[in-house]
């Protein structure tokens, strides 16, 4: 008994001390911060899968002045970008002028299930990146958005590329604004959804970057409207 009576008094002499212990600044703001950061990984952990407000499949083929011919994305491709739906269109106008036009999308992006940016990818697959930058076009709503913009050139033709990544409303140009947006929105919306669009045409024999330029911003002009009533805001 008088060994148990000694276990509870040291139990008990260390209780003022413990107590003291827990009223200290430094330790309730530990705990402060140790809630708060199990409460925000839980809510990106639980983040919300947001589907395409209309399936990719139901994109039109016909825009404008453009036919479309739709294709397949690559069995590689999918098995490295995880998409939640893609789109592929290979269109051409009445004066034999193509653009080929890409989207994917994510209703959730995490490790390994996010947005990729061409900028990474072209180089590896021989690509030279010329000129790079950003351009402001027309939306097709009367408003203007900015897009990254390159020139790029593999055997002898060269091509011009506009990209951009919507994202819950947003139009970003780069993966270091995608990733800060997507932290933010993840812990106060829970959603963390988002695509890539990629225009891309020729620059033809005889004609400059300025009128791939045009016909791009023509087909966006077109294209654009659509395309975002199938991603949700």
């Amino acid at each position: 008994r008088s060994g148990t009576t000694r276990e509870v008094n040291a139990w008990a002499g260390e209780g003022p001390s413990f107590m003291r212990t827990m009223a200290q600044p430094v330790f309730v703001a530990a705990v402060v911060l140790l809630s708060a950061t199990i409460a925000l990984s839980h809510g990106i952990r639980f983040r919300e899968e947001v589907p395409l407000t209309i399936p990719f499949a139901r994109f039109p083929s016909e825009l404008g002045e453009w036919t479309g011919v739709r294709q397949a994305m690559e069995a590689r491709f999918i098995e490295a970008l995880h998409p939640s739906d893609s789109l592929m269109l290979a269109c051409r106008n009445d004066a034999g002028r193509e653009v080929f036009f890409s989207a994917v999308y994510y209703g959730n992006q995490r490790k390994g299930e996010a947005v990729h940016s061409p900028e990474t990818c072209l180089p590896g697959s021989g690509w030279e990146v010329r000129t790079s930058g950003t351009a402001s076009i027309d939306k097709g709503n009367g408003t203007r958005m900015q897009v990254s913009r390159a020139v790029i050139a593999k055997n002898g033709s060269v091509q011009l590329v506009y990209f951009w990544f919507p994202q819950r409303g947003r139009i970003l140009t780069s993966l270091y604004q995608v990733k800060l947006s997507a932290f933010r929105d993840a812990l106060v919306r829970h959603r963390t959804d988002g695509a890539l669009v990629r225009i891309v045409t020729p620059v033809y024999g005889g004609e400059d970057s300025g009128a791939a330029d045009k016909r791009l911003i023509g087909f966006v002009k077109i294209m654009n409207p659509v395309l975002e009533k199938h991603l949700p805001r």
